[in-house]
């Protein structure tokens, strides 16, 4: 063998390791996009799953505390059953018509457009007007966490 085709042999064998190193190159680029994808796909899922578990643990919470409303059985103080009356009414209005729809109908009865209705009747007492904007804020930030929820 010549030296100039050892020479030209030698740049073959360069050209192909560059060849090589590039190749080994755009593999790990893509295994790394590849695993920063996956890694941002597990964070989402783990978002939403913790999300979901904060949800339950909330309404159950809330349901525990309007059973134990409920199975008071009311109060002979006026003031004390207004009370229990008010707390069994917010809760029940925090929860829904998905977990509660009886007394849902039975105690709130309206959507967001009802509840607008009565927004705008000049005789409804003003106190009220007051719980009525909170229920409809309420929905919104309900409908918000279950928008969240059902994001994939």
């Amino acid at each position: 063998m010549t030296t100039e085709e050892v020479t030209q042999l030698t740049l073959w064998i360069q050209a192909g390791a560059v060849v090589v190193a590039v190749a080994a190159s755009l593999v790990a680029l893509y295994t790394s996009w590849r695993d920063r994808a996956n890694a941002r796909r597990i964070a989402a899922e783990d978002r939403r799953a913790s999300l979901e578990q904060a949800k339950l643990m909330f309404d159950l919470e809330a349901l525990l505390r309007l059973l134990e409303n409920l199975n008071r059985g009311g109060s002979t103080d006026t003031q004390e059953s207004r009370r229990m009356g008010s707390e069994a009414l917010s809760l029940i209005g925090l929860l829904g018509p998905d977990l509660l729809p009886t007394q849902w109908q039975r105690r709130v009865g309206r959507d967001d457009e009802g509840f607008q209705t009565l927004l705008k009747d000049p005789g409804f007492p003003e106190f009220k007007k007051d719980a009525i904007e909170v229920q409809i804020a309420v929905n919104r930030v309900t409908r918000r966490v279950q928008a969240l929820l059902d994001q994939q």
